[in-house]
């Protein structure tokens, strides 16, 4: 207690000499993170934002002088366990001005579906980091003693909770930075839990622009987050992001606004950069702020090129001429076959016979399609019907239904910019559009294709649709 006492008195001290200078928030300056490292915004974000498996670093020069200032860095490996759930593991620096945080990061989170196109995503980030004393330039004048501060360093491990609401494309989350925390070595700190914390909203709006950029989308983010001993933040992001390079711009109350821009090569390879200008007057004589990310997605890429075609060499097309030779040949002793067939009555009847056999192979199968008796599980989405004009019976992996063309339409064309194949049929008994990623012959194949995200190439909602 008599340390404490000590320690506050110095901080009164070093109130009353600050005046009206500027005094540097504790929290972790991530607000920028829209589309990687952002489990450090809310460990929710690892399942989509840092679009695993990816190995991303970000770094963040307060005021621009790299040596002098404040400094934020964080290195952050995300891999996906399985489509609902990912886990991470990071390294996390983190310089105040007064106390530097050196140590590590563990994220998982997991998704839980709760009705079609509803889901409730929950992580949880855990810290384990030595803070110290910062460098001896951050403290000085009228600061507290370097000495007294040394009694507050030791190995600390915190706790970081998120939870997000997914409702379509609407996302609105809640994280707390500084839940809980354990000091297990050194003299002590008092704690401030429960005091970061971090509310988000935004959307991502799908947006048509060429075949080549792939899946292109604009994401508005409003947060409001609250500081300890400080101003309650407030701000706003944006963020258009293509398979090629992306853009994003934003304001924050305390920090001011901020542009930022990056390129993706061979849809693997990201890096950008961005600039934070102070607008408030505490921060009218700082430089500019500087961020830096790095990216690499190691996993199967979003979006599906074009292979170009190898060329033909001069063996190639020689044995291309020799297979059509055959073929050929082969075609004139099958039709020297047939007139002998049709010359012999009785090979004639023996060749019916055998067409006659294997339609009927062919129709006890689908019989046995037809006669599947189907258990359906609970809070399965299911829909049977004996007989649809022109569809052939089996089952039906349903993306969406639309009783509207524009925005059946609309929605053939983002399944397209994300590399799919969408088909559709049109029924007349109710006058609406469905929309399915594929026909199977069994329940068993719909299911795994739809508990799989359609093994893992579309990660919204689906259902089954059968036509016996």
């Amino acid at each position: 207690m008599r340390k404490f006492l000590v320690f506050l008195f110095g901080l009164v001290i070093c109130s009353l000499g600050w005046g009206q200078e500027l005094v540097l928030p504790s929290d972790y300056r991530q607000h920028s993170l829209t589309q990687f490292n952002a489990s450090l915004l809310n460990p929710t974000y690892a399942l989509d934002w840092n679009n695993p498996n990816s190995l991303s670093v970000w770094t963040r020069w307060q005021w621009q002088s790299i040596d002098g200032d404040p400094t934020s860095l964080f290195a952050n490996y995300t891999h996906q366990l399985s489509p609902a759930s990912v886990a991470s593991v990071g390294f996390l620096q983190h310089n105040t001005g007064i106390f530097l945080y050196t140590g590590g990061n563990l994220t998982f989170a997991q998704t839980f579906e709760l009705d079609e196109g509803v889901s409730l995503m929950a992580g949880l980030n855990t810290f384990a980091f030595q803070q110290t004393v910062a460098d001896e330039q951050f403290v000085q004048g009228d600061e507290p003693d370097p000495a007294l501060l040394e009694d507050f360093e030791g190995f600390k491990v915190q706790f970081s909770p998120g939870l997000r609401l997914l409702v379509n494309q609407l996302s609105v989350g809640l994280a707390f930075e500084n839940a809980i925390g354990f000091d297990l070595s050194g003299n002590g700190e008092s704690r401030d839990n429960f005091q970061v914390v971090l509310g988000t909203l935004s959307n991502d709006f799908p947006v048509t622009i060429s075949e080549g950029l792939g899946y292109s989308f604009v994401r508005p983010v409003v947060y409001v987050k609250s500081i300890p001993d400080g101003d309650t933040q407030f701000g706003l992001n944006g963020l258009f992001s293509t398979s090629k390079f992306w853009v994003q711009g934003g304001y924050n109350s305390f920090y001011g606004a901020s542009g930022g821009l990056g390129v993706t090569v061979s849809n693997a390879f990201s890096i950008g950069g961005l600039m934070e200008f102070g607008t408030d007057d505490l921060l009218s004589d700082e430089d500019p702020t500087i961020e830096f990310v790095l990216s690499y997605h190691f996993g199967k890429t979003k979006f599906r090129e074009k292979e170009p075609l190898p060329e033909k060499d001069e063996d190639s097309n020689k044995l291309e001429e020799e297979i059509e030779q055959q073929r050929m040949e082969q075609e004139q002793r099958e039709l020297e076959r047939r007139r002998q067939i049709e010359q012999d009555s009785i090979a004639q009847l023996e060749n019916t016979k055998k067409q006659l056999e294997l339609q009927r192979k062919r129709d006890s199968i689908e019989n046995r399609v037809r006669n599947q008796k189907i258990e359906l599980r609970p809070n399965e989405k299911y829909e049977e019907v004996e007989s649809e004009d022109g569809l052939q019976p089996g089952f039906y992996l349903i993306a969406n239904v639309y009783g509207t063309k524009k925005y059946y339409e609309n929605f053939m064309e983002t399944l397209r910019g994300m590399g799919l194949e969408p088909k559709s049929f049109y029924r007349e008994t109710n006058k609406y559009n469905y929309v399915y990623l594929e026909r199977y012959n069994t329940m068993d194949e719909a299911r795994k294709a739809r508990d799989s995200k359609f093994f893992g190439k579309y990660v919204y909602k689906t259902w089954i649709f059968r036509v016996k």
